[in-house]
């Protein structure tokens, strides 16, 4: 549990917020010279090495082949397609032999971890307008939120909001995000989408540490 001298103070709740914001803004739009310019000082305040240094065009084609058109290198940027299995009778497919046990599949998308997500967002009255409630762009969109929130109330609310942002980062989050980021790193070279991942995903560490460190006080 949470406790309310654990909590960031509003100006670090704010930073935080802020942080996410631009993460997800990463995943869910075109890329920029401004954006590519923060999240190379971002690696560098990390010590994560900055080696891409391709024209801003290049960039935005590596975005939409990554992650908007689907073809040989689109990867889909949903935790439903990297954690859910999927049951499908024998019987359903063509020219088996309904005897036959079922298979598992997986990849595909609005599975249970999308339901549950979607749960989540519920709990505190929001619902993304653009893409599956799983899409990155959106988890990450959510952590912003709730940062924003416990910034702006006290008490038991601001507890509240604390403990659904430890929960949602670790049973969500934290449990899909470096399968993406391998699966991007297998689709290209390192560059400015595979870095960016690496930096959500050592943001998520440490506000895991931090919410570890709280606990046992």
């Amino acid at each position: 549990m949470i406790t309310q001298t654990a909590l960031l103070s509003n100006q670090d709740a704010c930073a935080r917020a802020n942080i996410y914001g631009f993460l997800a803004a990463v995943f869910s739009s075109h890329p920029s010279e401004a954006s590519v310019e923060s999240v190379r000082e971002m690696a560098t305040a990390l010590d994560i090495a900055w080696d891409d240094h391709r024209s801003l065009d290049e960039l935005d084609a590596e975005y939409m082949a990554l992650f908007v058109v689907p073809g040989r290198r689109y990867v889909a940027p949903y935790e439903s397609v990297f954690r859910d299995r999927w049951q499908v009778p024998a019987a359903l497919r063509p020219g088996s032999n309904p005897s036959e046990a079922s298979i598992t599949i997986k990849g595909l998308l609005m599975g249970e971890s999308t339901l549950a997500v979607r749960d989540c967002y519920r709990r505190v009255g929001v619902s993304p307008t653009e893409a599956l409630p799983d899409h990155i762009a959106n988890e990450l969109r959510f952590i912003a939120h709730l940062w924003s929130c416990e910034a702006e109330t006290v008490g038991d609310d601001a507890v509240r909001y604390a403990e659904l942002r430890v929960e949602f980062c670790t049973q969500h989050l934290l449990k899909w995000l470096r399968q993406l980021r391998e699966r991007v790193l297998e689709s290209g070279h390192r560059g400015c989408y595979t870095i960016a991942l690496e930096l959500a995903e050592r943001v998520l560490e440490d506000e895991y540490q931090t919410s570890q460190v709280s606990q046992d006080l």
